[in-house]
């Protein structure tokens, strides 16, 4: 079993679905009101993978995202990444080179790819060169449009260089698969987490099917396909209008996870819908294939600060009451199973799913609730979730 590790730059996500939430709860996105412009690096990819190769690749990778139907998002190759500082030569291979290119990234001046292709800046990084593939996500945001101004990838050539050592090769449908998965947070997509079974044991092909590209873990060449719960996100970020748009083919289920005295708000809980499986469809177990998922309280502010050493917090989540264990899930229509489970151990740090900690899910989850009917342009409300078997809260104690 392939199992490799996809990781967020440093800061990781703050939301599970979308990567970014602003304080009035939207989702950071791109402006596509143009195409959302990268440049490429003027260097190989890797010993045996040539600079063309490589960008012919790389649009390709950002095409997937591009091509769907119900999402209107499109990219556009500005040219090579621009001389910056020490970055002159064309080529960015090395840490003072990649300093200042991402240094102009973070200034909101361009949205750099990079190809390290013998790891140098992976090991000047303080990564595991044998173990991480690369990392994307955003260099500068607009907190005032909520709106991304720049990003930025990483690709470790390692990965690609015809040498068994220090790490074997991927072969390039696993390679492009992994950086589908990473412009996938360049665009605005936080880590999903269904099928988790796939991160630690073999799975099979419905499994496959419904594992998200957006799964913190590269298991198969397979994530180089968009999952439904891809789709739905990307197109949710950035709905397309008219018959094959977002509202014509998706419609949403919502709800709140609960402790189990109905009413305090539990966070950091992943909910995952599972279309109820049709026999007749030939075999297909279609609640493995067919999925959404989201983590409670997504939009709410992780980092509230105290008056003491952090009054300010941060500024990114709301803090609406009503959006505390909030969870929410579009898919296209049918008849949906909802069930809660906590997020996996080993997705953490980099690969967070939801937040930028992990929290055990407190007591047990109930039974699958449902079925739900999803509705395409129309959103079900109040499905919500109440673990089982949860301490009891301090103010149930409390006198009146």
């Amino acid at each position: 079993m392939l199992i490799a590790v996809l990781a967020l730059p440093a800061g990781g996500a703050l939301a599970g679905g979308p990567l970014l939430v602003n304080a009035d709860g939207t989702a950071f996105a791109w402006d596509t009101t143009a195409a959302i412009d990268y440049r490429t690096d003027n260097g190989p990819l890797s010993a045996t993978v040539t600079e063309g190769t490589a960008r012919t690749r790389v649009q390709s990778m950002f095409n997937v995202w591009q091509n769907v139907a119900s999402a209107a998002i499109s990219y556009a190759r500005a040219g090579f990444v621009n001389d910056v500082g020490a970055f002159t030569d064309g080529d960015v291979s090395t840490l003072a080179e990649f300093d200042a290119v991402e240094g102009d990234c973070g200034a909101g001046n361009q949205s750099p790819i990079v190809y390290d292709s013998d790891a140098t800046i992976f090991i000047a990084l303080g990564m595991d060169e044998t173990s991480v593939i690369g990392f994307a996500g955003p260099c500068s945001i607009d907190p005032g449009a909520g709106q991304f101004v720049s990003g930025e990838a990483v690709m470790n050539g390692l990965f690609q260089d015809g040498a068994a050592a220090p790490v074997p090769d991927l072969t390039a449908a696993e390679f492009d698969a992994t950086f589908v998965h990473e412009f996938g947070h360049f665009s605005g997509l936080d880590h999903s987490q269904i099928n988790v079974n796939c991160a630690s044991a073999a799975c099979g092909t419905d499994d496959l099917a419904g594992l998200p590209t957006m799964f913190p873990f590269l298991v198969s060449q397979t994530q180089g396909v968009l999952s439904v719960d891809d789709i739905a996100w990307i197109s949710r970020l950035y709905p397309a209008a008219g018959g094959s748009g977002f509202a014509a083919t998706h419609g949403t289920i919502t709800g709140t996870v609960r402790f189990s005295d109905g009413e305090s708000h539990a966070q950091l809980v992943n909910v995952v819908a599972r279309l109820v499986d049709n026999p007749g469809t030939g075999g297909v177990n279609e609640s493995r294939t067919t999925a959404g998922a989201s983590v409670s309280g997504y939009k709410f502010r992780f980092f509230n600060g105290n008056p003491i050493n952090d009054p300010a917090g941060d500024s990114f989540g709301t803090q609406t009451p009503s959006h505390i264990g909030l969870y929410e899930i579009s898919l296209p229509p049918g008849n949906y199973m909802i069930e809660a489970e906590t997020v996996d151990a080993q997705f953490s740090e980099g690969s967070s799913v939801g937040g930028p900690i992990r929290i055990e899910m407190p007591g047990t989850a109930p039974a699958p609730i449902g079925p739900i009917n999803v509705t395409a342009g129309a959103t079900s409300s109040g499905n919500d979730v109440t673990l089982i078997g949860t301490d009891p809260r301090f103010d149930q104690f409390e006198g009146p």
